[in-house]
C-alpha cells in the first residue's frame, strides 16, 4: 500500500511538472522590452485633482515595418513613447530614434495603427489630454514615409490631414461609416468635473468642445468635425473609456457602443445609413435593459457563433466580498432613484455581456455565464485562444491607486483636507495621495 501511494505521488508529481499552460509570460530580458509607464506627480497634475491620472496609457500592435510580424508601439503618459520592432521568436528592437517619433510631451492616453493615406503602410494616431491645467498640445499623427533597413520612418502630420484635435482623449477608432471607402475616425473622449456633481440626464445634448466625443469624416484626405449633424453625444458628462465598432444590426453599416463611466449612460449609435446615428441607449431605456455602471473597455463580438453581434462591457464588481464591502462603489439605492428621475438608464456594478437576440433584442447574461466580476477591469481581448472554435475572454486588471477606498475616501473628505485641495495645491499636499491603497490584480481568462 505506501508503494502504491508512493508511485501515485511521483505520478502526479510529474503530471503536474507537465502541466502546460495556454499562455506564457516572457521576461523583458528574452524580449528586449523594457518600457515603463512611469508617473512623476506635481501640483498641477496628479491624482487628486485629476481623476483619471492612473488610467494608464495605450499600446497599438501592427506590423510598421511590412515584414510579415508584428511589431508594437507603447504610449506613456508623461515620457517617451516606444517602438519596438519584431525580429522573429519574441524578440524586439528599440527603433524609437531611428524612426523619428518624438512625443515626450503633453499627457498621451492612447494610439491607434491605421494606413491614413492607403499607401501600403502603418501610420499611429496619439490620443492625448490637452488644455487641461498645464497641459498643452493635441492628437498627433505620424506618417510613415518609408522603410530603410527594416526601419520605419514617421513624420508629424496631423494639422496637414485635419487630425489635431485638443480635447480630453482617451481612445480613437478609424472606421468607414458612410461606406464610401475611406476610413472616417471617432474620437473617444472624456470629462474631468468632479463625478459627484451630477446633473440632468439631459447635458449630455449641450455641447462641450473639450468633453464630447468627436465623429471625424474623411473628405478627400482632410478629415471634418460632423459630430453634431450625425447625432454623435458632445456633452460635458459623458466620461468615455472604451468604445468598439462593430454591425450590431446586420445592415452591413458599421455601428458604435461607447461606454461611459459612473452615472452617465452607455452610448449605442445605430448607424442610419444617411451620414447619421441613433442613439438607442438613451432614445429607449428598454434597447439594453441595464449596462454597467463604471463601463470601462468593451468589445463588440459574436460570443456565441449564431452570427449576430454582441457586447461586452467592464466594470468594477469584486469577486471577494471584502473588497466589496470595503469600497465606496454603488449608489444608495434613493440616488439611484435621483439617476432614473434625471434622465439616465438602469446600470448596475457589474461586466456584462448583452447576447444579440436579433429581432427579440438582447438579454444581459453577464452573471449567467460567469463574467460579472473581475474587479478593477479595463480592457477586454475577445478571440479564440484555446482553438476550440468559440472565442474566449481576456481582461486585464488593476490600478495604481484605489480612489474608491473607503478608508481614503473618509480620510480625503476632512474639511481641511478639501479646502488645501480645493484652492492651488503644494507639493507637500501631493502626500495625501499616499494613504490611497494599490490594487495589483491579476488578470482573467
Amino acid at each position: 500500500m505506501k508503494v502504491f501511494v508512493f508511485i501515485m505521488l511521483v505520478a502526479l508529481s510529474i503530471s503536474c511538472k507537465e502541466e502546460k499552460t495556454l499562455l506564457s509570460s516572457l521576461n523583458s530580458s528574452e524580449t528586449n522590452i523594457d518600457f515603463q509607464n512611469k508617473l512623476t506627480p506635481t501640483a498641477d497634475l496628479n491624482i487628486l485633482n485629476y481623476l483619471y491620472y492612473y488610467n494608464g496609457s495605450g499600446v497599438s500592435a501592427g506590423d510598421f515595418n511590412n515584414d510579415g510580424l508584428a511589431d508594437l508601439y507603447f504610449t506613456s503618459n508623461q515620457s517617451t513613447d516606444k517602438l519596438y520592432i519584431n525580429q522573429g521568436n519574441f524578440k524586439f528592437k528599440d527603433v524609437t530614434d531611428a524612426s523619428g517619433i518624438d512625443n515626450a510631451t503633453n499627457w498621451t492616453t492612447g494610439s491607434t495603427a491605421v494606413d491614413i493615406n492607403n499607401d501600403g503602410l502603418l501610420d499611429i494616431y496619439i490620443s492625448k489630454v490637452s488644455e487641461y491645467n498645464n497641459i498643452k498640445g493635441h492628437n498627433l499623427l505620424y506618417v510613415n514615409q518609408g522603410i530603410v533597413d527594416g526601419i520605419p520612418s514617421f513624420k508629424e502630420e496631423s494639422v496637414k490631414f485635419g487630425l489635431n484635435s485638443k480635447g480630453f482623449s482617451t481612445h480613437s477608432v478609424f472606421f468607414d461609416y458612410d461606406q464610401d471607402e475611406d476610413l472616417d475616425l471617432f474620437i473617444l473622449n472624456h470629462s474631468v468635473h468632479p463625478n459627484r456633481n451630477f446633473g440632468l440626464g439631459k447635458q449630455r445634448e449641450v455641447k462641450d468642445s473639450l468633453s464630447g466625443d468627436r465623429l471625424l469624416r474623411n473628405d478627400n484626405g482632410i478629415f471634418k468635425d460632423v459630430s453634431s449633424e450625425a447625432g454623435i453625444y458632445q456633452g460635458k458628462i459623458g466620461y468615455g473609456l472604451g468604445v468598439s465598432v462593430g454591425d450590431i444590426n446586420n445592415d452591413g453599416f458599421p455601428d458604435i457602443y461607447v461606454g461611459n463611466d459612473f452615472f452617465e449612460n452607455d452610448y449605442l449609435y445605430i448607424n442610419q445609413q444617411n451620414g447619421s446615428f441613433k442613439e438607442m441607449i438613451s432614445e429607449d431605456g428598454e434597447f439594453l435593459g441595464h449596462t454597467s455602471h463604471f463601463s470601462m473597455g468593451n468589445s463588440i463580438d459574436d460570443l456565441n457563433n449564431d452570427g449576430l453581434s454582441d457586447i461586452v462591457s467592464l466594470d468594477m464588481l469584486p469577486e471577494d466580498i471584502i473588497t466589496y464591502k470595503s469600497s465606496g462603489i454603488e449608489y444608495p439605492y434613493s440616488t439611484y432613484e435621483r439617476f432614473l428621475k434625471n434622465g439616465y438608464t438602469p446600470q448596475f456594478m457589474q461586466n456584462t455581456l448583452h447576447l444579440n437576440n436579433g429581432d427579440a433584442g438582447f438579454s444581459e447574461i453577464g452573471h449567467l455565464s460567469g463574467i460579472a466580476a473581475s474587479e478593477w477591469s479595463w480592457s477586454p481581448i475577445v478571440a479564440d485562444l484555446d482553438n476550440d472554435g468559440y472565442k474566449d475572454i481576456y481582461v486585464t486588471n488593476g490600478i495604481l491607486g484605489a480612489t474608491n477606498d473607503m478608508d481614503f475616501i473618509n480620510f480625503i473628505s476632512n474639511d481641511s483636507i478639501q479646502k488645501r485641495l480645493g484652492s492651488n495645491m503644494d507639493p507637500e499636499d501631493l502626500s495625501f495621495a499616499d494613504a490611497m491603497p494599490t490594487k495589483k490584480l491579476v488578470n482573467y481568462l
